[in-house]
């Protein structure tokens, strides 16, 4: 019901005429009219694909070498998994901590903001665009049935010897066909560009399904899984387990022993040098403008004894610090642009 009231309330407040001094407090109950915002923790979404992969022997996968000369040909069937990549995407989720209230005062030009959905600031007198996910099509294409381009006579045969040498000859008479096609030697040439390249593609699909029943077939199937993570300034972590692996299962659970350990390390990057302490205690200034992230850094590796599927240095909100923008930016003689990255809450950019 919050959520709903804060979005209804920017709404009101981006059409309400600019009223000589913005104020900026930490949230309270029965605070002041203004636009409440949320500053972010950053969350790393780490999508793990992996396919599994069924092999299985051509009808003539033992004629292979001997018609064909092919001598890598799938022999046995076989099933088994592989990584095959771990990506990560950061996001903001809204920090309790950071939830700030922009008052109305005469001459603020701080009012016109833009939240997202879950009330997380991302733009001050500007707006960006919205995410929109993006769709993946299978774009796959389903070999037909090898059996389907037999002829006559192979299908007569009376062994399998015998259709595996006819059905190579078969083969042989398609890439003769393509040459004479591509060296416009054939008997009856496609009229223009575009058809000889339609006359091409089904000879080539023929040869591939024909050459399929002597190599044998090669089938994937992609899956992906997500495992999200919110680091504190006390997750360093070296050789730590993400996910288990195993050939025959594929991605398993960290504590699931049939897989073999898939290891993290995270590294924070920025310290806050701590102040001296003399038995004193200083009151902390006060702090006046817009509250900003500056974000922290840190290294994060995914990795196997044999392979290293990501290493990078990224920001993160909750290693850093929290800073103001001055309210000089905003007063009535100056209209300042701000756009903020939703993951961390820093400034991406800042326009007079």
């Amino acid at each position: 019901m919050k959520k709903n009231i804060l979005y209804i309330l920017t709404c009101m407040l981006a059409t309400m005429p600019v009223f000589a001094q913005t104020e900026v407090s930490q949230y309270s109950n029965g605070a002041a009219t203004g636009v409440t915002y949320y500053l972010p923790n950053t969350v790393l979404d780490i999508t793990l694909e992996a396919i599994e992969i069924t092999r299985t022997p051509g009808e003539f996968s033992a004629y292979a070498g001997n018609y064909l000369h092919i001598n890598d040909a799938i022999s046995k069937p076989e099933k088994y998994w592989e990584i095959s990549s771990v990506k990560i995407v950061q996001q903001g989720v809204p920090n309790p901590e950071k939830m700030y209230t922009i008052k109305l005062a005469d001459g603020s030009t701080a009012s016109n903001v833009q939240l997202s959905k879950d009330g997380i600031l991302q733009a001050i007198n500007t707006t960006v665009a919205e995410e929109t996910p993006v769709t993946k099509k299978n774009t796959t294409k389903q070999m037909p049935d090898p059996k389907s381009y037999l002829t006559e006579e192979i299908l007569q045969a009376t062994s399998t010897a015998k259709m595996a040498e006819l059905t190579s000859k078969e083969i042989y008479a398609i890439r003769e066909s393509k040459l004479a096609i591509t060296r416009g030697q054939a008997e009856n040439m496609p009229k223009d560009g575009l058809s000889m390249q339609l006359v091409l593609n089904e000879l080539n699909m023929q040869e591939q399904a024909l050459k399929s029943l002597f190599t044998g077939t090669c089938d994937t199937v992609k899956y992906t899984c997500n495992i999200k993570m919110t680091p504190t300034m006390d997750s360093d972590t070296t050789k730590a387990v993400l996910f288990r692996f195993s050939r025959k299962l594929g991605i398993l659970k960290n504590n699931d022993l049939a897989g073999a350990p898939i290891y993290y390390d995270f590294k924070n990057l920025f310290s806050i040098p701590r102040p001296a302490d003399n038995g004193k205690k200083k009151k902390a200034p006060k702090k006046e403008g817009v509250f900003v992230n500056i974000p922290g850094k840190a290294k994060v590796k995914i990795y196997s004894p044999a392979e290293v599927y990501f290493e990078e240095e990224l920001p993160f909100a909750q290693l850093g610090t929290t800073e103001s923008l001055s309210k000089d930016l905003f007063n009535k003689n100056v209209t300042t642009k701000v756009t903020l990255d939703k993951a961390t809450g820093g400034v991406i950019k800042i326009e007079n």
